[in-house]
């Protein structure tokens, strides 16, 4: 039996293990796990390992050392597991913090006699270096956990008193929904090994050569479990630079390119997996107050929209009149709309930011200059900044969100402003003084720094210029 610290023993050890550099974090994990095949006892081996997994997780190249059993029985979902689960993403997860529940589950309840016996020989065999009965041994493991999982499952659904009880257990539904996962992979383990060992860690093109080898391990695994190949792709996915390239896998697998015969075939599920993160990024501002957003994040949001949306009207041919192309324009209608509104303050913005004054006793619709009577109020400066970077940002993906009218009609009027701003302010500098003139060469630098956002650099370069040359001649 491992030694059991205390709480607060094993809390501040977690805490030092997880500052650990990936590199040593490696060799302590190898080490650890190098002992614990020997029988070395005397060390919390699961604290330690447990610990340092969501480190080990962020390195992409194979891990050394002697793995051992639990490590085996992660290996074939192990391009699914997530140190923290992200709910904007529809494609299926396992978080790591699920496996020593779920392990400990199979261990006790599921496979208390069994498992055990697995893992001994396990452990023989990667220890005397017998790798033919290694691969014996683990293709047992895997399918015998699959199954048993399945079985629990089941059982948990039909008796809700058994469901409670495992939700205890695992602590929560989501540990549930990790073991679902972990039984369907499972029940295709040899070709996800297949897949791991012959796919790159990172693919930055999805070619012919790569659609074909994972095309044959799909339909060898369709073969076996139909009802679990799909996690073929679906480790794939995790693998490319640009997910939406896995629906070259489709394209070919289907033997049509349009949407309606992928919506219809078994990899449907890799098509909904992107329009479903399009709506709810479209959702997440379609309920938003106007001018109460985050720019910065709405920014970074829709260019995830755009990009996804190119790509995936780029490897597939998408039809208005099909499901999918329906989703794809009510989407992207429900962006551009939101978007629109929020620009549609951006000029108002501006005007706060460089205020002007009446001149003379003409009423409102009479002349105006800037009011250089008190210096910039820094929050409406920074709001207006924050539309700039926002406009600018999205203008060049503008066709594929459908807003570049919006764009187009913001960015003159906002030109229009500062044109008309910037020559009376250069007057207010050439004429004001004391704290006045202070104020004016502020609102000169502040104009300068929108100059330098909306660009290009010369336009920027030419206002400096002219403001010192303005600043000379007063």
């Amino acid at each position: 039996m491992e030694p059991k610290p205390n709480s607060a023993l094993a809390e501040r050890l977690s805490n030092l293990l997880s500052r650990l550099a990936p590199a040593t974090a490696t060799k302590l994990a190898s080490g650890l796990e190098r002992e614990r095949l020997r029988g070395t006892s005397g060390l919390p081996y699961d604290l330690i390992l447990s610990s340092l997994r969501p480190i080990l997780g962020r390195d992409p190249g194979p891990r050394s050392g002697v793995p051992d059993p639990l490590r085996q029985f992660c290996l074939p979902f192990e391009d699914l597991l997530v140190d923290t689960r992200d709910t904007s993403l529809h494609t299926r997860q396992i978080a790591r913090t699920s496996i020593d529940p779920i392990w400990f589950w199979l261990t006790t309840e599921l496979m208390p006699d069994a498992l055990p016996d697995i893992t001994g020989r396990i452990v023989e065999y990667t220890l005397n270096g017998d790798n033919a009965s290694l691969g014996g041994a683990l293709a047992v493991m895997h399918a015998s956990c699959s199954a048993a999982l399945l079985a629990g499952l089941e059982t948990a659904r039909r008796d809700i008193a058994q469901r409670r009880k495992l939700e205890r257990l695992l602590g929560g539904d989501a540990m549930l929904e990790d073991a679902r996962i972990m039984a369907g992979v499972l029940a295709v383990a040899p070709f996800m090994l297949d897949l791991r060992n012959e796919l790159p860690s990172r693919i930055e093109d999805f070619d012919d050569r790569l659609v074909a080898l994972v095309s044959g391990l799909y339909e060898d695994a369709r073969e076996t479990a139909p009802d679990h190949a799909i996690y073929i792709p679906l480790a794939t996915m995790k693998r490319l630079a640009a997910p939406w390239q896995i629906l070259r896998l489709a394209r070919k697998l289907s033997g049509f390119g349009n949407d309606a015969a992928l919506s219809r075939s078994g990899l449907s599920e890799l098509g909904v997996i992107f329009l479903s993160e399009l709506e709810d990024i479209a959702a997440s501002y379609e309920a938003k107050r106007p001018g109460k957003v985050d720019l910065a994040h709405m920014h970074e949001r829709v260019l995830r929209f755009a990009e996804i949306s190119q790509g995936f009207v780029r490897e597939i041919d998408i039809r208005r009149v099909s499901d999918w192309g329906h989703r794809i324009l009510a989407a992207r209608a429900r962006i551009s709309a939101a978007i629109a509104e929020e620009m549609s303050r951006f000029d108002q913005d501006l005007a706060k930011a460089l205020p002007l004054h009446q001149i003379g006793t003409y009423g409102k619709n009479g002349p105006r200059k800037p009011d250089v009577t008190h210096a910039p109020n820094a929050e409406r400066v920074a709001k207006a900044q924050a539309d700039l970077r926002f406009l600018t940002g999205i203008c060049p993906v503008a066709e594929s969100i459908g807003v570049q009218a919006h764009c187009r009609t913001i960015t003159q009027q906002i030109e229009t402003s500062l044109v008309a701003y910037e020559d009376a302010l250069l007057e207010e500098i050439r004429r004001a003084k004391g704290s006045e003139r202070d104020n004016a060469l502020a609102f000169l630098d502040i104009i300068i720094g929108f100059r330098d956002t909306l660009g290009p650099p010369s336009v920027a370069d030419t206002l400096r210029r002219r403001g010192k040359v303005a600043a000379q001649t007063a």
